[in-house]
């Protein structure tokens, strides 16, 4: 078991830390998820990510290094031996915790272009659909004026039927008495004429 002290980027304070929440070694530390480890104060998902990497490092290098020592004849690393596996541990972990964070804002990054696409999609099908409430209530507008200009006309019209229908008759009227006026003027011009005659007569 190897102490989670020993991973890359582990301090006293993050280490009681860990050890309060259950890891309490590198290998307990390397099965976690960033998830779990968002309670504890300044680690949030990438540095957890980060601290998980290192301790997948660090708990897969020492099995190595200790399945080493006993061909070299002794059952204990050298400080150098030890020093340079710690150094391949941290730059995997490293290179590890750096793909992660580079997957991660890939991942937020394509979220992002697909959240401002979805939004420009619905804000230019909103536009559309405004664009085409307005022409049909335009649309509807012009109708109803163009009924009601219809209807006006038509009042119009029988109106005027109405008016004209009096008129009419009044000039049948006025043409009737005139021609009785005519008449009766031509028959007293002749009455007069007759009785000149017979008075000439005479």
């Amino acid at each position: 078991m190897t102490a989670v002290a020993d991973v890359s980027g582990v301090g006293p304070t993050l280490e009681r830390a860990l050890n309060s929440k259950g890891f309490k070694t590198a290998e307990a530390l390397a099965k976690a998820k960033p998830e779990d480890m968002l309670g504890i104060p300044r680690v949030g998902i990438a540095r957890a990510t980060k601290l998980i990497a290192a301790a997948k490092a660090v708990a897969g290098a020492k099995p190595k290094a200790a399945a080493r020592a006993p061909a070299r004849g002794s059952s204990t690393q050298k400080p150098a031996a030890k020093q340079s596996a710690v150094r391949r541990a941290t730059a995997k972990s490293n290179a590890a915790a750096n793909k992660a964070e580079a997957e991660r804002k890939a991942t937020e990054e394509r979220l992002a272009a697909e959240r401002v696409a979805a939004e420009a999609k619905a804000k230019k099908k909103a536009k559309a659909k405004a664009k085409a409430e307005k022409a049909a209530k335009k649309k509807s507008e012009m109708e109803a004026a163009f009924s009601k200009a219809k209807e006006k006309v038509k009042e119009k019209s029988k109106k005027g039927k109405k008016d004209k229908k009096p008129k009419k008759d009044n000039k049948k009227k006025d043409a009737k008495k005139k021609s009785d006026k005519k008449s009766g003027k031509t028959s007293k011009k002749k009455s007069g004429k007759k009785s000149n005659k017979k008075k000439a007569k005479k």
